[in-house]
Protein backbone atom coordinates (compact mmCIF):
# COMPACT_ATOMS: atom_id res chain seq x y z
CA UNK A 1 0.00 0.00 0.00
CA UNK A 2 1.48 3.36 -1.10
CA UNK A 3 0.61 6.90 -0.62
CA UNK A 4 0.55 9.61 -3.74
CA UNK A 5 2.39 12.79 -2.86
CA UNK A 6 1.94 16.19 -4.83
CA UNK A 7 2.27 19.93 -3.69
CA UNK A 8 -0.39 22.26 -3.81
CA UNK A 9 0.93 25.69 -3.62
CA UNK A 10 3.18 25.77 -0.71
CA UNK A 11 1.71 22.48 1.32
CA UNK A 12 2.02 18.95 1.07
CA UNK A 13 -0.25 16.24 0.32
CA UNK A 14 -1.17 12.94 -0.36
CA UNK A 15 -4.29 10.22 -1.79
CA UNK A 16 -4.39 6.77 -0.75
CA UNK A 17 -6.46 3.81 -1.29
CA UNK A 18 -8.33 2.48 1.54
CA UNK A 19 -10.61 -0.34 0.33
CA UNK A 20 -13.69 -0.61 -0.77
CA UNK A 21 -16.85 0.56 -0.26
CA UNK A 22 -20.24 -1.86 -0.10
CA UNK A 23 -20.85 -1.91 -4.27
CA UNK A 24 -17.56 -2.24 -4.80
CA UNK A 25 -16.32 1.13 -5.70
CA UNK A 26 -12.54 1.91 -4.87
CA UNK A 27 -12.39 4.31 -1.70
CA UNK A 28 -9.73 7.08 -1.18
CA UNK A 29 -8.50 9.29 1.53
CA UNK A 30 -6.64 12.39 0.76
CA UNK A 31 -5.26 14.62 3.73
CA UNK A 32 -3.20 17.97 3.05
CA UNK A 33 -1.25 21.12 4.51
CA UNK A 34 1.73 19.54 5.18
CA UNK A 35 4.56 22.06 5.38
CA UNK A 36 7.06 19.18 3.76
CA UNK A 37 6.43 16.30 1.97
CA UNK A 38 8.38 14.39 4.99
CA UNK A 39 5.43 15.17 7.25
CA UNK A 40 3.09 14.27 4.58
CA UNK A 41 5.29 10.63 4.36
CA UNK A 42 5.07 10.16 8.11
CA UNK A 43 1.18 11.13 8.45
CA UNK A 44 0.75 8.81 5.20
CA UNK A 45 2.62 6.04 6.81
CA UNK A 46 0.71 6.37 10.11
CA UNK A 47 -2.54 6.00 8.44
CA UNK A 48 -1.17 3.00 6.33
CA UNK A 49 -0.61 1.37 9.86
CA UNK A 50 -3.93 2.14 11.23
CA UNK A 51 -5.59 0.60 8.10
CA UNK A 52 -3.45 -2.75 8.20
CA UNK A 53 -4.06 -3.06 11.74
CA UNK A 54 -8.15 -2.30 11.28
CA UNK A 55 -8.06 0.47 13.28
CA UNK A 56 -8.76 2.96 10.79
CA UNK A 57 -11.63 4.81 11.83
CA UNK A 58 -13.54 7.13 8.80
CA UNK A 59 -14.24 10.32 10.80
CA UNK A 60 -17.68 11.35 11.71
CA UNK A 61 -19.43 14.74 13.49
CA UNK A 62 -21.28 12.59 15.57
CA UNK A 63 -21.18 14.07 19.03
CA UNK A 64 -20.76 11.94 22.19
CA UNK A 65 -24.45 13.25 23.38
CA UNK A 66 -26.06 11.94 20.60
CA UNK A 67 -24.35 8.40 20.86
CA UNK A 68 -25.01 8.64 24.15
CA UNK A 69 -28.53 9.27 23.65
CA UNK A 70 -29.31 6.60 20.81
CA UNK A 71 -27.08 3.98 23.06
CA UNK A 72 -29.72 4.93 25.93
CA UNK A 73 -32.30 4.54 24.35
CA UNK A 74 -32.02 1.35 22.03
CA UNK A 75 -29.16 -0.81 23.81
CA UNK A 76 -29.28 -0.10 27.88
CA UNK A 77 -33.01 0.48 28.30
CA UNK A 78 -33.47 -3.35 27.08
CA UNK A 79 -30.29 -5.25 29.02
CA UNK A 80 -31.56 -3.18 32.62
CA UNK A 81 -34.55 -2.25 35.27
CA UNK A 82 -36.03 0.26 34.71
CA UNK A 83 -35.61 2.01 37.55
CA UNK A 84 -31.44 1.45 37.18
CA UNK A 85 -32.58 3.31 33.55
CA UNK A 86 -34.16 6.36 35.25
CA UNK A 87 -30.97 6.60 37.97
CA UNK A 88 -28.60 6.60 34.61
CA UNK A 89 -30.70 8.79 32.64
CA UNK A 90 -31.29 11.51 36.17
CA UNK A 91 -26.75 11.36 36.43
CA UNK A 92 -26.94 12.43 32.10
CA UNK A 93 -29.35 14.84 32.09
CA UNK A 94 -28.27 16.43 35.14
CA UNK A 95 -23.79 16.25 34.09
CA UNK A 96 -22.95 14.36 31.47
CA UNK A 97 -25.37 15.64 28.70
CA UNK A 98 -24.25 19.63 29.67
CA UNK A 99 -20.97 18.84 30.08
CA UNK A 100 -19.66 16.45 27.52
CA UNK A 101 -22.81 15.87 24.92
CA UNK A 102 -21.43 18.85 22.69
CA UNK A 103 -18.60 17.55 21.77
CA UNK A 104 -17.68 15.07 18.90
CA UNK A 105 -17.41 11.33 19.74
CA UNK A 106 -13.91 11.24 17.88
CA UNK A 107 -12.24 14.34 19.55
CA UNK A 108 -12.99 13.49 23.37
CA UNK A 109 -9.22 12.85 24.80
CA UNK A 110 -8.61 12.13 28.31
CA UNK A 111 -8.06 15.64 29.41
CA UNK A 112 -11.32 16.43 28.76
CA UNK A 113 -13.39 13.88 30.61
CA UNK A 114 -10.07 14.62 33.59
CA UNK A 115 -10.91 17.98 33.46
CA UNK A 116 -14.89 17.02 33.58
CA UNK A 117 -14.32 14.71 36.77
CA UNK A 118 -12.33 17.75 38.31
CA UNK A 119 -14.82 20.19 38.03
CA UNK A 120 -17.30 18.44 38.98
CA UNK A 121 -15.45 17.67 42.36
CA UNK A 122 -15.06 21.37 42.68
CA UNK A 123 -19.02 21.95 42.32
CA UNK A 124 -19.29 19.45 45.17
CA UNK A 125 -20.16 16.26 43.63
CA UNK A 126 -19.33 13.65 45.56
CA UNK A 127 -16.30 11.06 44.41
CA UNK A 128 -18.74 8.13 44.26
CA UNK A 129 -21.45 9.83 42.29
CA UNK A 130 -18.45 11.13 40.02
CA UNK A 131 -17.27 7.06 39.87
CA UNK A 132 -21.11 6.43 38.83
CA UNK A 133 -20.98 9.16 36.03
CA UNK A 134 -17.63 7.47 34.89
CA UNK A 135 -19.15 4.09 34.74
CA UNK A 136 -21.82 5.66 32.48
CA UNK A 137 -19.04 6.81 30.24
CA UNK A 138 -16.92 4.17 30.33
CA UNK A 139 -19.46 2.16 28.64
CA UNK A 140 -20.30 4.14 26.57
CA UNK A 141 -17.12 4.52 24.86
CA UNK A 142 -16.09 1.09 24.82
CA UNK A 143 -19.25 0.33 23.12
CA UNK A 144 -18.18 3.31 20.47
CA UNK A 145 -14.73 1.23 20.51
CA UNK A 146 -16.73 -1.99 19.57
CA UNK A 147 -18.55 -0.56 17.29
CA UNK A 148 -16.00 1.14 15.29
CA UNK A 149 -17.05 4.67 16.03
CA UNK A 150 -13.74 5.25 17.44
CA UNK A 151 -10.04 3.34 17.48
CA UNK A 152 -9.66 3.71 21.36
CA UNK A 153 -11.56 3.72 24.41
CA UNK A 154 -10.15 6.87 26.40
CA UNK A 155 -11.90 6.40 29.51
CA UNK A 156 -9.17 3.32 30.48
CA UNK A 157 -6.91 6.22 30.53
CA UNK A 158 -8.49 7.59 33.22
CA UNK A 159 -8.22 7.63 36.82
CA UNK A 160 -12.21 8.82 38.71
CA UNK A 161 -11.67 10.19 42.33
CA UNK A 162 -11.27 7.79 44.70
CA UNK A 163 -13.73 7.49 47.51
CA UNK A 164 -13.00 7.13 51.06
CA UNK A 165 -13.96 4.72 53.35
CA UNK A 166 -15.92 6.83 55.80
CA UNK A 167 -17.43 5.11 59.05
CA UNK A 168 -21.32 3.91 58.35
CA UNK A 169 -23.81 5.70 60.29
CA UNK A 170 -24.56 2.91 63.29
CA UNK A 171 -26.44 2.73 66.69
CA UNK A 172 -25.15 1.63 69.92
CA UNK A 173 -27.03 -1.79 71.29
CA UNK A 174 -28.96 0.68 73.90
CA UNK A 175 -29.67 3.42 71.09
CA UNK A 176 -31.29 0.58 69.19
CA UNK A 177 -33.17 -0.56 72.32
CA UNK A 178 -34.29 2.64 73.12
CA UNK A 179 -35.66 3.59 69.62
CA UNK A 180 -37.49 0.80 69.36
CA UNK A 181 -39.26 1.57 72.71
CA UNK A 182 -40.04 5.32 71.10
CA UNK A 183 -41.70 3.30 68.26
CA UNK A 184 -43.62 1.05 69.26
CA UNK A 185 -46.78 2.49 69.01
CA UNK A 186 -45.84 4.21 65.32
CA UNK A 187 -46.96 3.22 62.06
CA UNK A 188 -43.54 2.06 60.74
CA UNK A 189 -42.52 0.13 64.02
CA UNK A 190 -42.89 -3.22 62.15
CA UNK A 191 -40.37 -1.80 59.36
CA UNK A 192 -38.05 -0.49 61.48
CA UNK A 193 -38.21 -3.96 63.78
CA UNK A 194 -37.24 -5.44 60.11
CA UNK A 195 -34.63 -3.80 59.07
CA UNK A 196 -32.79 -3.57 62.55
CA UNK A 197 -33.58 -7.54 63.36
CA UNK A 198 -32.57 -8.95 59.78
CA UNK A 199 -30.80 -6.18 58.16
CA UNK A 200 -33.23 -5.79 54.76
CA UNK A 201 -33.20 -3.39 52.48
CA UNK A 202 -35.80 -0.59 52.97
CA UNK A 203 -37.27 -1.62 49.49
CA UNK A 204 -37.13 -5.55 50.39
CA UNK A 205 -39.05 -4.77 53.72
CA UNK A 206 -41.65 -2.59 51.91
CA UNK A 207 -42.02 -5.22 49.29
CA UNK A 208 -42.54 -7.74 51.82
CA UNK A 209 -45.39 -10.23 51.20
CA UNK A 210 -47.13 -12.39 53.97
CA UNK A 211 -46.91 -15.58 51.30
CA UNK A 212 -42.74 -14.75 51.87
CA UNK A 213 -42.94 -15.22 55.21
CA UNK A 214 -42.97 -18.82 57.05
CA UNK A 215 -43.42 -17.83 60.64
CA UNK A 216 -43.70 -21.83 61.76
CA UNK A 217 -40.13 -21.94 60.45
CA UNK A 218 -39.19 -18.73 61.21
CA UNK A 219 -38.13 -17.50 57.98
CA UNK A 220 -37.99 -14.94 55.28
CA UNK A 221 -37.96 -14.69 51.60
CA UNK A 222 -36.66 -11.69 49.68
CA UNK A 223 -38.58 -12.09 46.28
CA UNK A 224 -39.87 -8.54 45.54
CA UNK A 225 -38.61 -4.95 46.20
CA UNK A 226 -40.66 -2.09 46.07
CA UNK A 227 -38.87 1.08 43.46
CA UNK A 228 -40.02 4.08 43.09
CA UNK A 229 -39.66 4.84 39.34
CA UNK A 230 -40.93 8.31 37.52
CA UNK A 231 -42.75 9.04 40.82
CA UNK A 232 -44.73 5.76 40.60
CA UNK A 233 -44.06 2.66 42.82
CA UNK A 234 -43.49 -0.62 41.35
CA UNK A 235 -42.31 -3.96 42.12
CA UNK A 236 -39.76 -5.79 40.47
CA UNK A 237 -37.73 -8.36 41.66
CA UNK A 238 -34.39 -8.08 43.05
CA UNK A 239 -31.60 -7.22 41.21
CA UNK A 240 -29.43 -10.18 41.82
CA UNK A 241 -29.03 -13.83 42.57
CA UNK A 242 -27.76 -12.92 45.81
CA UNK A 243 -30.13 -10.13 46.66
CA UNK A 244 -33.24 -13.30 46.48
CA UNK A 245 -32.51 -15.00 49.19
CA UNK A 246 -33.76 -16.43 52.69
CA UNK A 247 -33.11 -15.04 55.98
CA UNK A 248 -33.52 -17.03 58.93
CA UNK A 249 -35.60 -14.94 61.84
CA UNK A 250 -35.66 -14.92 65.37
CA UNK A 251 -38.39 -15.43 68.23
CA UNK A 252 -38.81 -11.85 68.44
CA UNK A 253 -39.59 -11.35 65.24
CA UNK A 254 -41.83 -13.76 64.75
CA UNK A 255 -43.87 -12.55 67.70
CA UNK A 256 -43.51 -9.52 66.58
CA UNK A 257 -44.88 -10.12 62.89
CA UNK A 258 -47.60 -12.16 64.27
CA UNK A 259 -48.90 -9.55 66.23
CA UNK A 260 -49.00 -7.01 63.26
CA UNK A 261 -50.60 -9.34 61.18
CA UNK A 262 -53.48 -9.16 63.60
CA UNK A 263 -53.76 -5.92 63.89
CA UNK A 264 -53.21 -5.81 60.10
CA UNK A 265 -56.04 -8.88 59.84
CA UNK A 266 -58.49 -6.70 61.92
CA UNK A 267 -57.99 -3.55 59.70
CA UNK A 268 -59.17 -5.30 56.44
CA UNK A 269 -62.01 -6.97 58.49
CA UNK A 270 -62.94 -3.17 59.17
CA UNK A 271 -62.53 -1.68 55.63
CA UNK A 272 -63.91 -4.58 53.74
CA UNK A 273 -63.86 -4.08 50.01
CA UNK A 274 -61.75 -0.21 50.55
CA UNK A 275 -58.73 -2.01 51.26
CA UNK A 276 -56.58 -2.57 48.84
CA UNK A 277 -55.03 -6.17 49.25
CA UNK A 278 -51.10 -6.52 48.01
CA UNK A 279 -50.86 -9.12 50.71
CA UNK A 280 -47.93 -6.40 51.70
CA UNK A 281 -46.79 -6.29 55.60
CA UNK A 282 -46.04 -3.21 55.55
CA UNK A 283 -48.79 -1.05 53.98
CA UNK A 284 -50.62 1.95 53.97
CA UNK A 285 -53.89 2.20 56.29
CA UNK A 286 -55.56 1.06 53.12
CA UNK A 287 -53.28 -1.85 52.13
CA UNK A 288 -51.60 0.11 49.25
CA UNK A 289 -47.84 0.05 49.24
CA UNK A 290 -45.44 2.24 51.26
CA UNK A 291 -44.07 5.52 49.37
CA UNK A 292 -40.00 5.65 50.18
CA UNK A 293 -40.16 8.88 51.04
CA UNK A 294 -42.57 8.59 53.79
CA UNK A 295 -40.87 6.68 56.00
CA UNK A 296 -37.95 8.68 55.68
CA UNK A 297 -39.49 11.70 56.85
CA UNK A 298 -40.43 9.48 59.42
CA UNK A 299 -37.73 8.33 60.97
CA UNK A 300 -36.06 11.79 60.67
CA UNK A 301 -39.05 13.19 62.68
CA UNK A 302 -38.29 10.43 65.70
CA UNK A 303 -34.72 10.86 65.88
CA UNK A 304 -35.81 14.91 66.38
CA UNK A 305 -38.14 14.54 68.53
CA UNK A 306 -36.52 12.51 71.05
CA UNK A 307 -32.61 13.73 70.29
CA UNK A 308 -31.05 10.47 68.99
CA UNK A 309 -28.41 10.64 66.98
CA UNK A 310 -28.93 11.09 63.10
CA UNK A 311 -29.03 7.87 60.84
CA UNK A 312 -30.90 6.96 58.08
CA UNK A 313 -32.68 4.53 57.30
CA UNK A 314 -30.04 2.33 55.41
CA UNK A 315 -27.77 3.21 58.85
CA UNK A 316 -30.39 0.22 60.60
CA UNK A 317 -29.16 -1.93 58.04
CA UNK A 318 -25.22 -0.92 58.67
CA UNK A 319 -26.39 -1.38 62.13
CA UNK A 320 -27.50 -4.88 62.01
CA UNK A 321 -24.32 -5.63 59.90
CA UNK A 322 -21.79 -4.26 62.56
CA UNK A 323 -23.37 -5.85 65.38
CA UNK A 324 -23.13 -9.50 64.11
CA UNK A 325 -19.96 -8.83 63.39
CA UNK A 326 -19.15 -7.31 66.52
CA UNK A 327 -20.37 -10.58 68.39
CA UNK A 328 -18.21 -12.79 65.69
CA UNK A 329 -19.94 -14.10 63.29
CA UNK A 330 -18.22 -15.19 60.21
CA UNK A 331 -18.46 -12.55 57.56
CA UNK A 332 -19.28 -14.81 55.06
CA UNK A 333 -22.50 -15.50 56.81
CA UNK A 334 -23.08 -11.83 57.31
CA UNK A 335 -22.80 -10.89 54.09
CA UNK A 336 -24.87 -14.14 52.57
CA UNK A 337 -27.54 -12.45 54.98
CA UNK A 338 -27.50 -8.66 53.64
CA UNK A 339 -27.12 -10.29 49.86
CA UNK A 340 -24.45 -8.75 49.13
CA UNK A 341 -22.82 -10.10 45.70
CA UNK A 342 -19.50 -11.20 47.51
CA UNK A 343 -17.32 -11.26 50.88
CA UNK A 344 -15.35 -8.55 49.94
CA UNK A 345 -18.07 -6.13 50.09
CA UNK A 346 -19.50 -6.43 53.60
CA UNK A 347 -15.62 -6.47 54.59
CA UNK A 348 -14.64 -3.18 52.62
CA UNK A 349 -18.21 -1.79 54.04
CA UNK A 350 -17.72 -2.72 57.60
CA UNK A 351 -13.85 -2.51 57.51
CA UNK A 352 -14.50 0.27 61.10
CA UNK A 353 -15.15 -3.57 62.58
CA UNK A 354 -11.97 -5.26 61.54
CA UNK A 355 -9.62 -3.72 64.73
CA UNK A 356 -11.99 -4.87 66.86
CA UNK A 357 -11.89 -8.63 65.21
CA UNK A 358 -8.03 -8.52 64.61
CA UNK A 359 -7.38 -8.06 68.71
CA UNK A 360 -9.89 -10.97 69.58
CA UNK A 361 -8.83 -12.84 66.70
CA UNK A 362 -4.86 -12.33 68.05
CA UNK A 363 -6.05 -12.67 71.70
CA UNK A 364 -7.92 -16.28 70.99
CA UNK A 365 -5.14 -17.27 68.85
CA UNK A 366 -2.73 -16.80 71.49
CA UNK A 367 -4.86 -18.52 74.22
CA UNK A 368 -5.22 -21.77 72.05
CA UNK A 369 -1.25 -21.90 71.29
CA UNK A 370 0.05 -21.61 75.10
CA UNK A 371 3.75 -21.94 74.44
CA UNK A 372 5.32 -20.86 77.23
CA UNK A 373 3.15 -22.61 79.48
CA UNK A 374 3.35 -25.60 77.49
CA UNK A 375 5.60 -28.92 79.16
CA UNK A 376 7.32 -31.03 76.60
CA UNK A 377 9.13 -34.44 76.98
CA UNK A 378 12.28 -35.14 75.96
CA UNK A 379 10.86 -36.39 72.85
CA UNK A 380 9.48 -33.52 71.89
CA UNK A 381 5.87 -34.27 72.62
CA UNK A 382 3.73 -31.78 74.30
CA UNK A 383 2.62 -33.19 78.21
Amino acid sequence: MKGHYYKRGKSWSFIIDIGKDHTGKRRQKQMGGFKTKKEAELACAELITQIEKNEYIEPSKLTFGEFLKDFMENHVRLTIRQSTYESQISVINKHIYPGLGHLELQKITPMIIQKFYSNKLREGLSASYIRIMHAIISKTLKTATEWELISKNVSTLLKPPRVENNDVEVWTMTEITQFLSLTKNRKFYIAYALAIFTGMRKGEILGLRWRDCDLDKGQIRIRQTLYKVKGALTFQEPKTRKSKRSISISETVISILKKHRAAQNELKLKLGNAYRDHDLVVANYNGNPVDLGDINRDLKYVISKYNLPKIKFHGLRHTHATLLLQLGENPKVVSERLGHAEVGITLNTYSHVLPDMQKSLADNFENAIQIENASIDKKGKIL
